[in-house]
């Protein structure tokens, strides 16, 4: 009996990288509810319907413009990810992206060893861009695997696409890992040790890649019509389905100024991103437009943002603190919300913690932790 002949390496060229950005889209559209339910647990519950919208837009893009080489191509996907996906995912795979693609400079086509070294760099640039290093709990505990594993199976000699489908199996073992870890970077890090056991949306984003890398290899590969249909209705019907449990944490922000609590507000708002955000009231100034604090808008703005399940209260300062106080102590007669809690925290910090956690269907527990870790960010 004859031996089949082995299937011989793809080449990487500009049509490679194509059927690699076309797979990886469809393969986001499969799995956005798994990685929207992943992000869901411990961030904001939009990096599956993120990848999908970056994805589909980098695939726009490549169609309006077609590249000629591989590097041109991968800045290309880059930048459209960076300006099209929200929160950090956008920014983190652009530049993973950008800096593979530059790396490859204007060859028509790479080895496996320069998109190797240049996966390399691309991860480089990601850690350094985030501040993240290995066992963070990020994409980078699922790349970093995979590019080991890929170089080794290369300086072993092993074929292209085998190794590709090496990489690919420690692509998941690393996203795997990330669940006993606690998370260190990214939202997800708001919870401490509240985000052990949960993996890494962002990782396990990298094993779909990954997997598109080896369904590439294969030059006659066609994608299915209905699979990558209409990508702007998954993310519609992601960012329209209720959350369960019957209501979340309400947040309000008490500064002395009005301003500054409109915009601590809208800040922590906009770092949730486009998923389902909890109530969130700001509560500042007084009831004439003074600096000061005021009872009564304290008092009107937890009523407003309680939902059942308890409300977080941040101040500013000084005499914010003494009336909130006042307000959930004996010495005032008006209700606040059953679970109403003051939270010990920096205040824009503490406000981005605390709205992304009662966001995510965090407890008052963990809502409150959330916004008290952030008394430990460093910044330097």
């Amino acid at each position: 009996m004859t031996a089949a002949a082995p299937t011989p390496d793809p080449a990487l060229d500009v049509a490679y990288f194509r059927r690699w950005l076309t797979a990886a889209a469809q393969l986001f559209v499969r799995d956005e509810a798994r990685l929207t339910a992943l992000d869901a647990a411990i961030g904001d519950g939009d990096h599956g319907a993120n990848m999908v919208r970056g994805f589909a837009a980098a695939r726009v893009a490549a169609d309006q413009s077609p590249a000629v080489t591989p590097g041109e191509l991968l800045g290309q996907a880059g930048t459209t990810l960076t300006n099209t996906v929200g929160g950090a995912s956008g920014p983190l795979f652009g530049m993973a992206l950008r800096r593979t693609g530059k790396r490859f400079g204007s060859e028509t086509a790479v080895t496996g060893e320069q998109f190797a070294s240049s996966l390399r760099a691309g991860a480089e640039a990601v850690s350094k861009l985030g501040g993240a290093v290995a066992g963070d709990a990020t994409l980078l505990d699922a790349l970093l695997p995979a590019l080991d594993a890929l170089d080794g199976a290369l300086a072993a000699g092993t074929p292209l696409t085998e190794a590709l489908r090496t990489a690919r199996a420690a692509a998941e073992r690393g996203a795997e890992a990330t669940g006993p870890m606690q998370a260190r970077k990214g939202r997800a890090s708001y919870l401490g040790e509240r985000s052990i056991g949960h993996q890494d949306a962002g990782a396990n984003s990298v094993v779909l890649l990954f997997d598109a890398l080896t369904i590439a290899a294969d030059s006659s590969w066609q994608p299915e019509p209905t699979a990558a249909a209409s990508p702007q209705e998954s993310v519609e019907a992601v960012r329209s389905t209720p959350r369960s449990g019957g209501g979340r944490v309400g947040v309000v922000l008490v500064s002395h100024s009005r301003e500054v609590a409109e915009a601590t507000a809208e800040l922590a708002k906009a770092l949730v991103g486009s998923g389902d955000i909890a109530p969130v009231l700001a509560a500042g100034g007084t009831d004439d437009g003074r600096i000061g604090t005021s009872a009564e808008r304290i008092h009107a703005a937890a009523l407003k943002a309680d939902e059942g399940k308890g409300v977080a209260i941040l101040c500013d300062m000084g005499s914010a603190v003494l009336t909130v106080q006042a307000l959930l102590g004996e010495g005032d007669e008006r209700t606040m919300p059953a679970g109403s809690r003051i939270v010990d925290a920096p205040f824009v910090e503490g406000a981005v913690g605390v709205v992304v956690t009662a966001s995510a269907g965090g407890d008052i527990d963990m809502v409150v932790a959330a916004g008290e870790d952030a008394r430990n960010y460093r910044k330097g």
